[in-house]
């Protein structure tokens, strides 16, 4: 179990990611406070969307790389399907902040890019946590915890706002009463 964890330590990534664009857009706005952006990023929009873009490749490259190892190494589903849960649910005070500052940014045309560009940060992250999800349903699949047609919804949910979490949710509870059922029935 030790080096399973071990090996999950590359989706620090993936869990940072959303705090870091919070962070980038902090030191966006209060930058004439803090000087925080000439600082860090010499006062260059594009260095600190380059940063973002580099830390969003490197985040999916994590994901994807977890999910396919978790998946040919046979991982138990319901270990990927708990990291999966936790990081979905480290994310939600990020979302809420970014959802509070995206509203406020549709106020006048000029701040209304900043919510463009929150709304596809978001996807972005949703695409990634949901490839964890997907792996885990695909070995709750391949161990007969999950049904074929309930994979199906589950997998697409995975991928959608908000109900990402609920889905999360709900299929790492149904795969862990199997596994109560399945060590409860051989005992």
């Amino acid at each position: 179990m030790h080096k399973e964890i071990k090996s999950y330590f590359i989706l620090l990534f993936v869990i940072l990611f959303p705090y870091f664009n919070l962070f980038a857009l902090f030191c966006i706005f209060s930058d004439p406070y803090t000087n925080l952006m000439e600082k860090l990023f010499f006062s260059n929009g594009l260095f600190l969307f380059l940063i973002i873009i580099v830390l969003y490749i490197i985040a999916l490259i994590s994901s994807i790389f977890i999910s396919i190892r978790s998946i040919l190494l046979k991982v138990n589903s319901q270990n990927i399907l708990c990291i999966n849960l936790i990081i979905k649910l480290i994310h939600i005070p990020a979302y809420i902040f970014i959802f509070f500052i995206g509203l406020a940014s549709t106020i006048t045309i000029f701040t209304m890019g900043i919510s463009i560009v929150l709304i596809i940060l978001d996807g972005l992250t949703i695409f990634m946590t949901g490839l964890l999800g997907l792996a885990g349903i695909i070995r709750g699949v391949t161990e007969k915890k999950i049904t074929k047609e309930n994979a199906i919804i589950y997998s697409i949910f995975q991928f959608v706002f908000c109900a990402d979490i609920l889905s999360s949710i709900l299929i790492y509870r149904r795969v862990k009463k199997e596994n109560e059922m399945n060590i409860n029935g051989s005992i």
